[in-house]
């Protein structure tokens, strides 16, 4: 009769959790805990992390507006361009100058160009597919909205001629639009002017021979800006009234 030595259970356990040591006397890892230490985080942990990761950059990911508002040939337009950079496609796109809407067009995959007839701030909006929006603003002061200036303190009377000076900083002085008006209504022109320095000579004796008289001198830029200034000559002194009108030179 043969007698067989069950361990107990409890001592099986033990040998199982047991703790091993290699020839170097280094603890030995469980491998089988460690194994499912992976699985765990390569099936479950990561791909969560990644999910989650991704939805968050989806939802928080706003679009990025590149603006540049370009020199002028003309002084009367001028053309924007702008570049949005978006992860997510576009939805919704405001593009507005002092509040008014500008039309643009598409010139490439993200690039687009606006043709503006005025000075003012451009207001530039972009919302994607997931609701975030992004605002850029450009000042746009190329333009010439400005009339000539006539320069007051360079007025002088010599004879029965007037002469004053002129400039304008932006498109120039249209010298063939330079008259005067008399206080009877008739029109006078220069006789002499000189772009280069914007001096402007003016008859302005009347008919009777008298340094008595009201005088309006009417100048416009080359764009159309127009000014006026009104001068009374009364004993020989100048006195002169500056005045800018209010002229729209935008284009429809």
């Amino acid at each position: 009769m043969h007698s067989t030595n069950k361990k107990p259970a409890s001592q099986k356990k033990k040998n199982n959790n047991k703790i091993l040591y290699d020839a170097r006397g280094v603890r030995v890892q469980n491998k089988g805990f460690s194994n499912r230490i992976k699985k765990v985080l390569l099936f479950y942990v990561l791909p969560y992390l990644v999910l989650n990761g991704i939805i968050l950059v989806l939802v928080t990911a706003k679009p990025k507006i590149e603006l540049k508002v370009n020199e002028t040939n003309d002084y009367e337009t001028t053309t924007a361009t702008f570049t949005i950079k978006s992860l997510l496609p576009i939805k919704e796109l405001e593009v507005s100058l002092e509040s008014a809407p500008v039309k643009f067009e598409k010139t490439s995959g993200s690039q687009y160009t606006a043709v503006l007839d005025k000075n003012g701030t451009l207001y530039i909006e972009a919302t994607s597919l997931n609701g975030m929006r992004e605002v850029n603003y450009a000042d746009v002061n190329v333009l010439d909205d400005t009339a000539p200036n006539i320069d007051e303190s360079s007025c002088k009377l010599s004879g029965d001629e007037l002469s004053f000076t002129i400039s304008d900083s932006q498109s120039g002085v249209d010298f063939d639009s330079i008259y005067g008006i008399k206080s009877n209504g008739k029109e006078i022109r220069p006789t002499k002017t000189n772009p280069k320095t914007g001096l402007v000579t003016i008859p302005i004796l009347n008919s009777e021979n008298t340094n008595d008289l009201d005088l309006e001198i009417r100048v416009s830029d080359k764009v159309g800006n127009t000014r006026s200034a009104n001068i009374s000559i009364n004993d020989k002194t100048v006195v002169s009234d500056n005045n800018e009108e209010d002229t729209d030179t935008d284009t429809e």
